[in-house]
């Protein structure tokens, strides 16, 4: 069905669509106890949670209007024209005069207090009333930045021809009752989920048609992410990234569009593999959480690329919103010690002088000021050094006279740059059996993009051998980082993502190489935070 309102406010009923004063949502039949609804319906209903509220009084009600309001984008007043109580029945708490006075000058014209078991009963926020069954509203949202691969609820008819333009429509719950203590913690929390995380019900899709095309729905989510499903958040939809999560800029993404940086003038690159996860959190309040997943540096460019606004803690790779207007992205690496560490535990502010030399001298003054404000703000020591330089010194014995760099060059090469990149042998052989499933269904091989192509073409001809050489060098260099840097005391390292500067999606940059500042914290095997700590107004290429 679709449901729409005439200009007095009034529902004609006409799929799964319900319009309000404009807005649009999809509605879903709410499973729950025996609820004695009044009349056929339609009618627009909101649940109010009254779990503390013994007498219910006119003020209270507009405070909870005004408050739900303010922080749920699906509520809207309309939804009053029934109300429905929850967390205590009538005999447990009271209507007064004035209140329902209010109601009826508000529109609403009855309300009711549920009976059922409490965990029965339906979350605060905005409903429909339809033959005596209660649906959920969900405003739909439309993908503007190209970030969704494809949504979780979908309605079954959506006219998509005029201000939606073919995008992706995202359907996001109410944000009311994440604080229901007999909830699970995280109910309703929106979460945008990077598509090469198995969900159950859904195509897992890699950004390739090839592998769309292959495999069908998944039986189960992915364990990492059924863990938040069962702590109650609501996944969304499924975002974009690279094909096969390879290094690929926007004028290589061949199969779908890459996502639209809100950064600057909107054409800046997208950055790395999580790339869908990073556009969606920074350009879309609707949008809490998103997920991301990081081999090597694709969270941190990914976010650096397309964020304005937003801090990342890896793992697990989830991207929180930060309020200020950043351009230039620090990195900071802390021990990897699992026990819990205060801000009065943290021995030391490290500056990595090799790595920041790289940096231009305006970026490296701007983040050496904000070095020394963490530095003084915890009373912490700042102390600068030369990774390379303490290798030299107090090399591992595995390294005899060879310099880091000659050490980690076999370990950590991008394979499309030189010939010893043999940590790459699984970035070929994990598409294995995809590979063979596809030649015997199709009679054809699945079509890559560039950098998948190049990426596996290089990648194809390592031996195991070299492979296994290459995990145990990146062995060693963990065990001689963490001797060094994370012993008995908790440091923080901070370093830059990249020498920052405007990037338009058609200007690929270089791969980087050898132990880069991005490669890091993965080879230390140590949590890293990535935050902003400086904005710079970026250059635009339009003509006036």
């Amino acid at each position: 069905m679709t449901l729409l309102t005439d200009a007095r406010g009034h529902l004609t009923e006409h799929s799964d669509i319900l319009e309000v004063s404009g807005v649009r949502y999809l509605i879903e039949h709410v499973v729950s106890g025996e609820l004695p609804f009044k009349g056929a319906g339609p009618v627009l209903a909101t649940v109010i949670d009254i779990n503390e509220c013994h007498h219910i009084t006119a003020e209270w009600i507009q405070n909870c209007i005004e408050r739900y309001s303010q922080i749920d984008d699906v509520f809207q007043v309309k939804f009053l024209e029934a109300i429905l109580f929850r967390g205590a029945s009538q005999g447990q708490c009271s209507l007064s005069l004035d209140a329902q006075k209010h109601l009826e000058s508000l529109g609403t014209r009855w309300h009711q207090f549920l009976n059922d078991e409490l965990d029965k009963q339906p979350l605060p926020g905005a409903y429909v009333i339809l033959d005596g069954g209660l649906y959920e509203a969900f405003r739909l949202y439309a993908d503007t930045h190209a970030a969704f691969f494809q949504a979780t609820r979908v309605p079954r008819l959506l006219d998509t021809s005029d201000d939606n333009l073919g995008q992706v429509v995202v359907a996001v719950p109410s944000r009311l009752g994440s604080h229901i203590s007999h909830k699970p913690p995280l109910s309703r929390i929106r979460v945008g989920v990077k598509d090469n995380f198995d969900l159950e019900g859904t195509k897992t899709s890699l950004c390739s048609r090839s592998y769309l095309q292959l495999y069908p729905r998944k039986g189960k989510s992915a364990p990492c992410l059924q863990r938040l499903l069962d702590l109650g958040v609501s996944v969304i939809g499924k975002t974009k990234l690279c094909a096969f999560a390879q290094w690929e800029e926007p004028t290589e993404a061949i199969e779908y569009t890459s996502p639209w940086s809100p950064r600057a003038d909107g054409f800046q690159s997208s950055g790395g593999s999580s790339n869908g996860s990073g556009a969606a959190v920074a350009a879309y309040d609707w949008v809490d959480i998103t997920i991301g997943s990081d081999s090597t540096w694709t969270l941190q460019l990914s976010w650096a690329a397309t964020l304005s606004c937003v801090v990342t803690l890896l793992p697990p790779g989830t991207a929180i919103k930060y309020q200020s207007h950043p351009r230039l992205y620090l990195s900071i690496i802390y021990t990897s010690n699992p026990a819990p560490v205060t801000s009065s535990q943290f021995s030391a502010v490290l500056w990595p002088t090799d790595y920041w030399n790289l940096v231009d001298l305006p970026q490296r003054t701007i983040a050496t000021n904000f070095a020394h404000e963490i530095a003084s703000f915890l009373k912490l020591p700042y102390r600068e050094y030369s990774m390379k330089e303490v290798w030299q010194s107090h090399p591992p014995e595995d390294a005899g006279d060879q310099s880091l760099d000659e050490y980690m060059l076999k370990a950590s090469a991008a394979p499309s740059m030189f010939a010893t990149k043999d940590m790459w042998y699984d970035d070929y052989h994990a598409f294995d059996e995809f590979r063979e499933l596809y030649w015997a269904k199709y009679k054809k091989a699945p079509y890559l993009t560039p950098p998948t192509r190049a990426a596996w073409s290089s990648c194809k001809s390592i031996p195991l051998s070299d492979r296994d050489e290459a995990a145990r060098r990146v062995q060693v260099f963990r065990s001689w980082f963490q001797a060094l840097f994370f012993t008995e005391d908790h440091p923080l390292r901070v370093m830059p993502i990249e020498n920052v500067g405007t990037r338009y999606r058609d200007e690929p940059p270089e791969p980087p190489t050898g132990v880069h500042a991005l490669l890091l914290s993965a080879f230390a095997s140590a949590p890293e935070l990535v935050l902003p700590s400086q904005y710079n107004r970026d250059r635009d290429r339009g003509l006036v």
